[in-house]
This record gives structure tokens, sequence and C-alpha cells, in this order.
């Protein structure tokens, strides 16, 4: 068996100048008896005590004994252990030291114990190994101290492990910056919200570039105050990133600095943080904000539409029962058109189910069809189905259409004309044109809520692309829809 590591008391063997006989014990005795360690001389081919301190009889439960003349086996009995048997066998063969470390002995019923144990041939004077010496060093204390830091170490691995899984779970960035040198490390998610392939470094220089420039000073100057104590080193900032690709993205990024103390004062050592991509929740956030705002413009929208039926009906009808048969039918056919836009407005969820683009067009503008006289209105295409998220940003973007007729266009006189037609080819194309109303000086100077909201939806919410041609004879609006996007 050979050495695991040298021996800390750097002894290799004892010679003895005179035969085995001439070893003194009550020299060794005087010398050896009280130092800390369990040390014992063996002669013979027996191997037989000649000496043996008082750690070393104390530790086999035998402070007072003497153990002269005993033999190993005899002394120890079932705690000779077969590693210690054949180290000892060893020595005489080979005649060179062998040693055990952390080697576990159960020297008294129930309790085990771990020693250092090394074995030195003791040689005679024609050079021959006559006996061992032992010597032994209590390491049961450093042994449980390594095996409580290797638990903790695994407690603790187990707990990053635990930690990385749910930080993982949760598509979270995670961030460090050395106040002090500047390094800095990402993790891969945070390298990859920001476009930064995974072999690349982090640095300041491109976490500083990605910054948005309208964001920058704002970003800049809170990580930058986290450097004074007094500011409690606490951080969080939503704002955008422009990553490699053009994309922009929002993120919130949260952060601690921790301090130490440097000659009596507290100075800044490293920032630890998170970043969570929050694109689609700022997204949320503005389009609800301009629903919130197009809320109020629609109920202005409804009194006004309302009052313009009642108008027009008033003008072909013949007899107030005529009138009111009419009016209550079109007021109906709104209630039923703003029951289709209603999940846009308040922001719930599409009613499940399939219906198609035609049965969309038609109800939303029944309300403006005057049943007792030819239609001013054409509506051409095919029953093209369409999913309950689609289907509601279409009737909400064909809604402010209709609704902007009624007030300003097409549909505000008798004379005007409405052609709605729509076809599926490579895109869903839809063709609002109206006619005969009155004259357009050109297109609007400010967009209003609804043209944004009707812009928003078709191209954030459905990605698709809506243009508008402000004629002077009417305006014309062409709405392109993807066809993977008409199922959602």
């Amino acid at each position: 068996m050979s050495p695991s590591q040298p021996w800390a008391y750097g002894l290799d063997e004892i010679r003895l100048k005179g035969g085995a006989d001439s070893f003194s014990r009550e020299a060794l005795s005087e010398l050896l008896e009280n130092v800390p360690l369990a040390i014992a001389v063996t002669l013979g081919a027996n191997q037989q005590f000649a000496f043996a301190n008082r750690l070393f009889r104390s530790a086999l439960s035998a402070p007072d004994e003497d153990l002269t003349g005993q033999t190993v086996q005899e002394v120890m009995g079932e705690r000779y252990t077969p590693e210690l048997r054949a180290l000892r066998e060893k020595v005489y063969q080979t005649g060179e030291p062998q040693e055990l470390k952390d080697h576990p002995l159960v020297l008294t019923p129930g309790a085990t114990t771990y020693w250092d144990i090394k074995l030195l041939p003791v040689r005679d004077a024609g050079d021959q190994v006559s006996g061992i010496l032992a010597l032994a060093a209590h390491v049961s204390e450093r042994v449980r101290a390594r095996s409580e830091a290797e638990t903790k170490a695994r407690e603790i691995a187990l707990h990053n492990e635990r930690l990385a899984l749910a930080v993982e779970a949760t598509e979270m960035g995670l961030w460090e910056w050395n106040a002090q040198t500047g390094e800095t490390f990402w993790s891969d998610r945070q390298k990859d919200i920001f476009g930064l392939p995974k072999n690349e470094p982090a640095t300041y220089e491109f976490w500083y570039a990605a910054i948005h420039p309208e964001d920058r000073e704002h970003v800049v100057s809170s990580v930058g105050s986290l450097s004074d104590p007094r500011s409690g080193g606490q951080l969080q900032v939503e704002h955008r990133i422009i990553r490699p690709d053009g994309d922009v993205r929002w993120i919130l990024s949260r952060g601690r600095m921790l301090y130490e103390i440097v000659n009596g004062e507290l100075k800044p050592a490293r920032v630890l943080g998170t970043i969570i991509d929050i694109t689609e929740r700022r997204r949320s956030e503005e389009v609800r904000q301009l629903l919130v705002q197009e809320l109020n413009h629609r109920v202005k929208n409804l009194f006004a539409m309302t009052s313009g039926m009642i108008a027009l009906t008033a003008r072909t009808a013949e007899t107030p029962k005529q009138m009111a048969a009419a009016l209550r039918g079109r007021i109906e056919a709104l209630a039923r058109a703003h029951e289709l836009i209603r999940p846009a407005i308040t922001g719930s969820e599409p009613t499940d189910g399939e219906t198609s683009v035609d049965k969309i067009v038609e109800a939303i503008l029944a309300p403006h069809i005057n049943q007792g006289a030819p239609s001013p209105m054409i509506l051409e295409g095919p029953p093209v189905p369409i999913g309950p998220k689609a289907a509601t940003i279409l009737t909400l973007v064909l809604h402010e259409l209709a609704t902007n007729a009624s007030k300003y266009g097409a549909l505000s006189v008798p004379e005007g004309r409405l052609r709605v037609t729509w076809a599926r080819g490579v895109m869903l194309t839809l063709t609002w044109q109206e006619e005969g109303g009155p004259a357009i000086q050109g297109a609007p100077s400010t967009e209003g809520f609804g043209s944004k909201l009707a812009r928003r939806s078709v191209q954030d919410q459905l990605g698709g692309a809506i243009s508008y041609d402000w004629r002077p004879e009417g305006l014309q609006v062409r709405i392109d829809l993807p066809l993977n996007q008409l199922e959602a």
C-alpha cells in the first residue's frame, strides 16, 4: 500500500545502535509518554510490544495497563483491521515506511474514530527490520469537519441547481458587475435577451451601446447612483434595448449593490442583478392605455352615430310608426356590432369559436343600411373563416372605419356609397372604398385614437399592414393580414 501523502512529522525509519535488547524502555517512556501522538514500538516476528505511550494505551481504553510483551493481535483483537495487518506485513517485506490517511477504527464499542497512521521500520545493527514504530494522530475532528464541509458543498450545489432551474423557468437573466475591476458576468439567458452570442464575453461597452438612446442617460445614471452607499444600493428600472439585429425589446432590470468596508469607509464592491424581457407586457399595457382612451372615444361615437341614424331615418320614413320600426332595427344592429368589439375595448377574452369575414362585415355595416331603400353599399368576398382573436381585431378596425364614415365620410350623406371587397391569396386583403361623401381635402394633420388603435392592432397583434389613401372622391383603406394569423 503506497503512501497517499507525506507524513507531517518527517520520520522514515528508526535505527538501533545495539541489538533489540538494548532498547531502553525507561528512556523511551520519559521521552515519549506524553507527546500528542499515539506511539508504540513492537519487536520481533510476533510483533510484541516493547513500548506504548499513554495516548496509545488510552485509545485502546487501557491507560494504566502495561502492554510490554503482548502481541499486537492480543492487544487489539477484533480492532486489528485487515488494512493495518497488511500494512505491517508490507513494512517487514519492503523495509519501507507505510501509512494510512483517515483510517477508521472502532476502538471502543459504538464509537468510530479516525487516525492518520504511519508505520516505520525499526532496523537492528545488521540493517535488518526487527520491529515497527507506529505513529498515529487522532484526526476525527478533521474528518468530521471535512465531511460537514462536503455535505454543505453538496447542499449548496443542490440549492444552486434548484435556483438555476427556478431562474430558467422564469426566463430570467442573471448578471454581475464588479465595481472595482469592471469584470462583467452574464448568464446565457441574459445574453439571449440582449442578442449576444453565448460564446462571446459580456462587456460594459456592449451593454452601454445596447441601451436605447432615449433611455441611456436615465439607465446609466440609475446604475451609477448605486456607488453611493446612501442610495440604499437598490436598482429597479424599465427601459428599452436594441439588439444587434435591430429588434427593440423592453426589459425590467433589478439589482443590488454589495458594499465592503475599506479603510473604515463603505465602498461599492459588486452589483448582482436580474433582467426579465417585458416586451409583450409593455405592448399590452400600451394597447390597454390606448383602449381606455378609445373607450371614451367610442362612447362619444355611439351618441354621434345614434344621432346620425335618427336623422337618416327621419329623411326616409313616411310615418312615425315606420320611423320607429326602422330606428329600432338600426339601433339593435348597432348593439350587435358593438358587442362584437366589446372584447377589444374591455380587454376581455374573445368569444371562442370561428366566424367568417363576410359575417363580420355584414354585422358592422348593418346599422347603416336603410331596409326600405336601395343599399348604398357593395359587399363582395368569399366566406373566409377567421379565429376569435383575429375576428375581434378585424371587427374593431371595421367598426372604426364605419364610425368615421357615418360621421365624416360616405355614410354621413344620402348620396354616399361604400364598396367593401376582400379576397384570399398570399394574404387576406380587404379594401374599403368610399365615394360620394363630403370632399376630402387631404390626410388629417393628426392621427386620432381610433386610427392609432386600428394601426397598432393590425400591425402589432396580427403582423399585418393597413394603409390609408385620402382621395378627394373618398377614402380608400387597404388591410393585409397574414393567413397564419387568421386562425388566432
